[in-house]
């Protein structure tokens, strides 16, 4: 299995992940794992969020921001 260093985390986060692995009864480092792997596997290919951002963007008539296309796609 491989390692991986994360250099220069900011305090606040740090502090967060600390926090929410004692809460999950987790290893910082078990929690940090948790959290990226959940992004990870439930994140849609870049190829289909390009075509969903396209599809919307068609439905306007003026340019759309990308936090108007993120609130569209919210579940």
């Amino acid at each position: 299995m491989a390692t991986m260093l994360i250099r220069d985390m900011p305090d606040e986060i740090h502090a967060r992940l600390v926090a929410e692995a004692e809460q999950n009864r987790r290893s910082a480092e078990k929690d940090a794992l948790y959290l990226i792997e959940g992004g990870l596997l439930n994140r849609r290919p870049l190829a289909e969020r390009q075509a969903v951002a396209k599809r919307i963007r068609a439905q306007f008539k003026r340019e759309v921001t990308m936090e108007e296309i993120i609130a569209a796609t919210k579940p």
